[in-house]
């Protein structure tokens, strides 16, 4: 493992992508207090050093961790990005002395599993971060308190926690997401292709996301404009492609 001593950024199953930032995440009345609460992590005088995104799978966490590890490295600062959902992070050596970076992002925290080793790593990290005042910010799909752990001092320590839930936004939010992501990649996306999307894809917003991300590269590959057909044409060829 490459020592966290050195490089200024320890990358673990994270693709950093120029467009990700807070700035481009979705802006609704259902996510304003997570935004305004996360737009202040990398400052020195944030409200605490300790954050537990939680929220079901597709809210937008992942992008979230990802434009506040932009943030931190935006700042010239070490940071160290741990998917506990990657196979290959199978071992609770791995969080040893990534105290020594600036801030240290874990995702997928109630993929722990009932380990002890993998607790005391977790808690240590908390300990020494504290003594350090690494940033440490976590992400899992329940709250603290529902978290499976069994060592009694861990589960006080992510109690303490400040918890920022990202919620599930609305159907019209899903829309406005859906016109703020096409116009800030250029795209005209019309009413009835977006009501298309809405029907007939995954609602869940980092679904949506990634489609309209897929239709951008497709309609440029097929000359074409972005409309019910080409949103059909794309559907038809990954069901294609996961069936061969």
């Amino acid at each position: 493992m490459i020592s966290p001593k050195n490089p200024r950024q320890l990358l673990l199953d994270i693709k950093l992508d120029e467009s990700v930032s807070l700035e481009n995440f979705i802006k609704c009345d259902s996510t304003k207090t997570a935004l305004s609460i996360l737009g202040n992590v990398v400052e020195s005088s944030s409200i605490s050093n300790s954050f537990l995104l939680w929220g079901r799978a597709g809210v937008g966490k992942n992008y979230l961790m990802q434009a506040l590890n932009r943030d931190f490295l935006n700042q010239n600062m070490k940071t160290a990005f741990v998917a506990l959902s990657d196979p290959r992070i199978n071992e609770p050596e791995i969080l040893n002395g990534l105290d020594q970076m600036d801030a240290v992002f874990i995702e997928d925290l109630d993929k722990l599993g009932d380990s002890e080793d993998w607790e005391g790593a977790l808690f240590n990290l908390i300990n020494q971060s504290l003594i350090n005042e690494t940033k440490l910010v976590l992400s899992s799909h329940c709250v603290a308190q529902d978290l499976t752990v069994r060592l009694r001092d861990l589960r006080s320590r992510l109690l303490a926690f400040t918890a920022i839930e990202i919620p599930e936004i609305t159907e019209n939010e899903k829309i406005e997401a859906l016109n703020q992501s096409a116009e800030r990649k250029g795209i005209k996306l019309e009413e009835k292709t977006v009501k298309y999307i809405l029907t007939y894809t995954s609602r869940n917003l980092s679904d949506l996301l990634r489609l309209l991300s897929e239709l951008d590269d497709f309609s440029l590959e097929k000359k074409k404009k972005l409309s019910p057909s080409l949103v059909r044409e794309l559907l038809s060829q990954r069901s294609s492609s996961f069936h061969t």
